[in-house]
């Protein structure tokens, strides 16, 4: 069934508008296809450093922006605190991550990647980012605006619908 059968559209329409629509359902296949490969890379980095999924995603937010805490890397990958320690002292004993206390506040801890999990991290993801960089700066600024849109649009939408089904919507 076409997008237009499903949304009983007009079959006369434009010739723009017919493209567009068939632009839209070849874009949602080829974003189910991203979605299959992000994982099957997911999977593979995760065997490939000896982690389990649940441990390369705290991992992986620990590359963050800012030094989290256990507390805060237990809300952000969605863990509860017993789980988010045993995914931390399990970072610790493979070499990628490490307690420490924090510099501005000396009661509070946070977690953050090691040398090894830096150097880890940079061996498998630099050529991904170098190839994907390459391939950008072939864009023209108005594509990658918009590419830029759509990506904090479908993380945001994600996310909310994620949270949607937590609450069990």
């Amino acid at each position: 069934m076409t997008v237009q059968q499903a949304t009983g559209e007009q079959v006369g329409q434009a010739p723009d508008d017919e493209r567009r629509e068939r632009l839209i359902e070849e874009f949602g296949l080829v974003m189910q296809e991203f979605q299959r490969s992000a994982d099957t890379l997911d999977q593979q980095v995760a065997d490939r450093l000896g982690l389990n999924r649940t441990d390369l995603r705290c991992l992986d937010l620990l590359f963050g922006p800012s030094p989290m805490s256990p507390g805060e890397l237990a809300t952000a990958a969605g863990l509860t605190t017993g789980g988010v320690t045993t995914a931390i002292d399990r970072l610790e004993r493979s070499g990628y991550a490490t307690r420490a206390r924090d510099t501005a506040d000396r009661r509070r801890v946070i977690v953050e990647p090691t040398e090894k999990g830096y150097a880890m991290v940079a061996e498998i993801f630099t050529p991904i980012a170098r190839e994907g960089a390459e391939y950008l700066r072939g864009l023209g600024a108005d594509t990658l605006a918009e590419m830029v849109a759509f990506l904090r649009f479908a993380t945001r939408q994600q996310r909310d619908h994620a949270e949607r089904l937590a609450k069990g919507d």
